[in-house]
This record gives C-alpha cells, structure tokens and sequence, in this order.
C-alpha cells in the first residue's frame, strides 16, 4: 500500500492553565480546561475522558483560571414561603445547568454560555489582570484575587454577576484564593509572602502568615486550599507544602516536597487527601492519618507517594472524588492531560489525553490530492508529493524515492482576533469556508503566478448576502462548523445557535449565494418551525454528509442524532437517541445510505438511513462488549474506506487504527424448538463462540494521528503530529543536578 505519511501539520497545542470540576450538586460531572490561547475545552469523564466541545477564545486572552458554579441553595427565600416550597425551589435550582466564569490577563470577568460557547455576561473589577476565582459551596458568592493587590467579592446568585465590595488592599498581586468548607472564610495567598483570611461580610484580614523566604527576596504563595477541621494548606516558591491552623495561625507541619515552585493544589471534600503539583513535574499525594504522640492519638498529614507523568511544569490540578469518576486530571506546559485514579494514587495507571481537537485541524480534497491544514487564526493548503513506483515483488523493505516533495501551496493568515471554530475545503478545491464565531469567510480558489502555488479571492457578496438572511431571521453571526457538498456545490453552516443553513454555491459568478433551507431541529424546533416535545437547546458537535450528495448527518451534545435529505431539503428521521454519547459520525464512502456512528466506549453501530433501520451486519454484531476496541484507551476519531476493498473500513483514533470487516456474509439460521437427532449438540464448552463478534486487528504504527483517508486504490493519507515536534517547540524544563553532580 502507498502511504502519503505527512508530518508537515505543524499544529501547536496552547498550554494548559487552569482546570476545574463541575461541583458535586451537578448530576454530570464536566470538567473545564483552560488553555493559554484563551480556549476552554469541555471534557466529559465518564468513558475514559472525551472532549465534548472547545469555547473559543482570542489572541492575548490567556485564561488564568476557571470556576463553576451552581447554585444549591434559595439566596433571598420570601417570608412567606412554606417549606414545601422552599424545597421545590431548591430542587429547580438543582436542575439548572452549572455556569462557567473565566478570567485571564485583563480585568475582565467572563460568565461562558456552554451551548452557543459565547461570553454570555461580564464584569470589569476594575483591579488590572484578575489571576484566580473561586467561588463558595452554596454557588452565590464569586471571589477574584487582582493585580492590584485586592480580593474583590462578586454576587452571582440568581443568575447574576455583581459587584459587591473590594477586600484591604495588600502589598503585590494576589496569586491565589479559596473560600472555607463552610464559607465562614476566604483565604488567598499573594507575591508579599502571606497568607491572609478574611471575613467576607466585612472585607476585612482575620488572620495573617508568613511563610519561609530568602533573604531580601520575597517568597510567591502560588496556592492555597481551606480545608475542614479550620486547616489551611499553602504551596510556595520555594517547593514547600505546608499544613497551617488557622484559629491559631501557625504551621503545623511543613513538607519539603517539591524541587521548585509549588503551583496547584487539590483537596478531597473531606479534608484527608491532598495532591500538590508544580515546576518539577512531580504530582505529591499526601493524606490524613492518625499517629499516637505521647499515649494521644493525633492526626497528622503523611506523604503517600510521587509520580512524574509529564515532561514539563504543572500548572493545575483538578480533583473529583466521586465513585463514578474518582480522578486527579493535572496539566501545564506540556499540554497534555493525565487522569489518574486518585483514590488509589500512585498505584495505577495514568490514562493520557490526546492534546489535539478531534475535528478541523486537517481536510482533504481527494481528486486534487490536497491537504488544508488549520491554525489558531490561519489556514495552509499543501500539494502532496509524488514518489517513484518501487518493486512490490521484492522480499527487501525498501522506501520509495521521492520524486516530488510535499509543496506549500497556499497559506491564508486572518486578522489576529479571529479564532478559527471551522474550515473546510472543497472537493474539487475550488472553495475555502472559514469561520470564527463572528464571521464565515468564502474564498475563491485559483491558481498563482508562480507554478504550483494557489491564491484566493475573498467572496464578500457571500458575506453581505449570509448577514442579510441572519439579520432578517434574528440569528446570530459566525459559525461553530462548516462542510461542503461533494459536488461542491452546497456550504453547510451552524451558527452558535445551531441553525443549520444549506447554501447554494452554484450561482456563485452571478454573485448569488441563497440559503436555500434552514433547519432548528437541534434548537428544538420541528421542520415547520414550531416548538417540538424535545424542546432542548443543543451544541451540534458533529456532522457529515455522504458522498452522493443525498444525506446530511448531525449530532449534538445531548445526543440527538438527525439526517437530513438535501436532495429535497426536507428532514428524514432522527436516529434512537441512546444513553451512550457518540464520538463521530460517517457515511460509507462506497454505500452513501450506510452512516456509522461510533460510540464513547469505541463501541458503534451502521444505520441504514434510506431504510431507518440497522444495516444487516449491525443487527447481527449488536453485541461488542467483548471487542478489542473497546479496550483502546483513544476515542474513535475518524473512519477511512479503501476504494481496493469497499467490504472493510478502518477506524482510527489518536494512537491506533483498527480494520473492520463490514461483509455482509449470511448466518446460519438458528434452529426452532424441534430437535433432531442427527444434529450434533454441542458441548458445553464450545457454546460460546465469537461468530457475533466483529473480525477485526489493531495497528499501532502511527501515533498521535490528526487525518486519516484514501485518495485512491491503496493510497492512503496519514497525517500525524509525533509528540517530541510538539515537545521540541516548549521552553527548557526544570532540571535539579542529583549525587553532586555539577
């Protein structure tokens, strides 16, 4: 088989700044994972972790940190309310959906609404760059630690984000900040060398500690935790955890635990599990254990055990002690996530997370063998090479000579404000569509001056055109995702709202560009327009379309499959909506009518969407719990035909690819209640065969894979990004010379 193995995608994850967990009152457990591009990725636990949707950010909006919060408590109960009430008021408080706030290197706080993942509110503290938020247990109290010097204290209960008072003022920013179990408390620790509580209601310092520092340079407290039993926990720069009673305002003990900077903390609800992080790339676990002292049994804090799983600074930690989830997630400059079983931290083995999207950095024009690659606020479009046939024949492995290299064609650069959501090119390469969460951009493509090169003119009929249709439906500009027709005729846009417009292409040199259909069923709206039963709101967070043109598939993050005929522009059905989220979608390349859905558990299914129901080979191999890739630790990502074999496909995933023999071969019917005494019975032991099980086999070859597909018979394109290019482009690590070494 020729392989176009193609490393040229020199895609750079942004470093993680700040994760959280959604609080325990939150049903399903989200964890938030702010990045230094100003991102912030959802990422759902459950099923070995899976990235649900990214909320765009914007060049210089690093994000600092990020809270949830969600109200578990009536903030202003009326006089008059029985209990009954009170309760069915909690309990609707309960039901709502937990909010996200952010802040970053500018003085701005920013309320996210997850299902357009656009800044739904924000507050100006007036305080210079706000470096951390936290936020208190009943979910009605916001407090930020400023530039300024001041802990400023926001009321966001009842859907609000308000200003309410600045705390005393101290010398030098505030690094860190964590309310008490029990809200009596905020403690926060600053560049001065101190730790201060302070009384909420007042502003006012309670208490106020020094850590160690060297001599005529101040000591930065990156971290802070308030635990029960009125115990405060500080990690400093100088690598030192150190346990504190606050009633009394002195260190209780203190542990030399890291080589470096102590940058994170994260402590378990009750109080007994610590895990500290930072600079040295070392993840400490220390817990709570009773010792006897002198006939007294006293409890004291013990060091469990260290691990290293990352190859740079630490830079947050995020812990959700829940059964179902029970997980320490770390991440920091070398931009990858590690989730560990945190219970029984350091004995198991770490799960590491793909740091890539898993859509829209790489998409291919098939016929015209070009590749589009897709950066923060640029596209480049790359000619693949050409090398001479070699002789198949021959028993020696032997690589191809290169007869024409990979070329750069083209490379488009935004404005830098503009954050690309989506791209796509077209099949026959003639369009560009880019889209931020503003705008979507068409381009035109031709060819350059210069031989080989491409150049492209912007279609700005396109765009007043699209604003027109938008401003007179009252819907909101840009785009979460974009998608040509094979033909090439048609764009397939979702805005934020998850209006999913159809737009003809066809008419282009008139200067037409006509939405040909809108589509609300994501929106909760049927294909009249009118409010259906299932009246949520949803992220659509997958879609593709089949390669006759015929059938549009999207799917959203509450799970609702839909397909869409484009030849009539009408809906066609919704697929069973199943407990278990899909991780992508994709039509047979060689049976149009033939959509794959592939399922959180690497479990999936093929739906014969002409007919609503399960192809003959899916009803047959239902069962997959004993499969293989079930076991991959990867999602499924994508899937490629072979044109040299329409019976297999392969599916991929970031570290694996896995090849699936989709024949629809007969079964032997099964035998009715009548039995015959010339069949052989089978023995017990033989009973159990594998014959409903799918035949597959796994490569591990190619790593950490951003694109997989075929131009032709045995001509495969594998594009991938190792992960020594990612880590060659970080700055130098910490590095502590050990046995006297100079």
């Amino acid at each position: 088989m020729e392989v176009h193995r193609c490393r040229f995608v020199e895609y750079q994850p942004a470093a993680i700044n700040t994760l959280d967990f959604t609080p325990s009152t939150v049903k399903n457990s989200q964890l938030a994972v702010g990045r230094a591009n100003g991102n912030i990725e959802i990422w759902d636990p459950n099923h070995k972790y899976r990235l649900v949707k990214t909320l765009p950010g914007g060049e210089d909006l690093s994000v600092e940190s990020v809270v949830w919060a969600h109200q578990n408590v009536v903030a202003n109960p009326d006089p008059e309310d029985d209990p009954e009430d009170l309760v069915r008021e909690r309990e609707i408080l309960l039901a709502q959906p937990p909010r996200l706030f952010s802040s970053g290197l500018n003085p701005y706080i920013m309320e996210w609404d997850t299902t357009t993942m656009t800044v739904k509110k924000s507050c100006d503290t007036n305080g210079g760059a706000v470096w951390c938020l936290a936020v208190n247990s009943k979910g009605t109290r916001l407090a930020a630690g400023c530039e300024d010097g001041r802990v400023r204290l926001f009321d966001i209960a009842d859907g609000n984000l308000e200003y309410i008072r600045s705390f005393e003022p101290q010398k030098g920013r505030v690094l860190s900040v964590a309310w008490a179990p029990d809200d009596e408390y905020i403690v926060s620790g600053g560049s001065d060398s101190a730790i201060r509580t302070w009384n909420p209601h007042t502003g006012r310092t309670i208490q106020r500690m020094t850590v160690s520092k060297k001599r005529k340079e101040q000591t930065l407290v990156w971290a802070v935790a308030a635990l029960k039993n009125n115990t405060i926990v500080s990690g400093d720069s100088l690598g030192a955890v150190t346990f504190w009673d606050n009633s009394m305002g002195i260190a209780r003990q203190t542990f030399r635990a890291h080589g470096a900077d102590v940058l994170c903390l994260a402590a378990s609800k009750d109080g007994n599990l610590l895990f500290s992080a930072g600079v040295d790339r070392k993840i400490n676990c220390f817990r709570r254990t009773m010792k006897k002292k002198s006939g007294d049994s006293v409890k004291d804090w013990i060091s469990v055990g260290n691990r290293r799983y990352h190859w740079h600074d630490i830079r947050a930690l995020a812990l959700d002690e829940r059964p179902k989830v029970n997980s320490i997630v770390s991440g920091g400059v070398d931009v990858e996530l590690v989730a560990c079983p945190a219970v029984e931290f350091p004995k198991l083995i770490q799960n590491r997370l793909p740091p890539f999207p898993h859509r829209y950095i790489v998409s291919m024009s098939k016929s015209q063998q070009l590749i589009m690659a897709t950066f923060f606020n640029s596209i480049s479009l790359w000619r693949l090479g050409k090398a001479a046939n070699i002789d198949l024949s021959s028993k020696q492995a032997a690589l191809p000579e290169m007869v024409e290299p990979h070329q750069l064609a083209l490379e488009l650069k935004l404005k830098p404000e503009c954050n690309i959501t989506s791209s796509a090119l077209s099949e026959d390469a003639n369009w560009v569509a880019v889209a931020d969460i503003d705008n979507v951009r068409l381009f035109r493509v031709n060819q350059g001056s210069e031989p080989g090169k491409l150049e492209v003119k912007k279609q700005r009929a396109f765009g007043r055109e699209l604003n027109s249709y938008l401003e007179s439906h009252h819907a909101a500009p840009g785009g979460h995702h974009v998608l040509f027709t094979p033909g090439s005729d048609k764009l397939i846009i979702i805005n934020p709202e998850s209006r999913i417009l159809i737009v003809d292409l066809t008419k282009w040199e008139e200067g037409s560009f006509e939405v040909l259909r809108e589509f609300g069923h994501h929106r909760g709206l049927d294909s009249e327009g009118s409010s259906s039963e299932d009246q949520a709101v949803a992220t659509v967070v997958s879609l593709t379309v089949s390669s006759d043109g015929q059938w549009l598939a999207t799917a959203d993050d509450v799970n609702r499959i839909h397909v869409f005929n484009l030849d009539n522009l009408k809906h066609h059905l919704q697929l069973p909506q199943g407990s278990v989220p899909h991780t992508a979608l994709s039509f047979n390349d060689f049976r149009p009518n033939e959509l794959l859905v592939a399922l959180a558990t690497n479990a999936f299914y093929i739906y014969d969407v002409e007919h609503k129901r399960l192809t003959n080979w899916s009803s047959i191999h239902q069962d997959m719990s004993k499969s293989r890739l079930l076991e991959q630790r990867d999602r499924i990502r994508g899937v490629m035909y072979n044109p040299a074999d329409k019976d297999k496909m392969i599916l991929y995933g970031s570290g694996y690819m896995c090849l699936v023999d989709i024949e629809d071969k007969p079964v032997a019917k099964k035998l009715g209640k009548r039995k015959n005494s010339s069949i052989d019975v089978a023995k017990p032991e033989e009973k159990n065969t594998d014959s409903d099980m799918p035949s597959i086999s796994i490569s591990y070859q190619y790593q950490q894979i951003l694109y997989g597909g075929f131009i032709g018979e045995n001509q495969m394109v594998m594009v991938e990004r190792p992960k020594f290019s990612v880590l060659e482009n970080l700055p130098p690590s910490f590095y502590k010379a050990h046995f006297g070494a100079s």
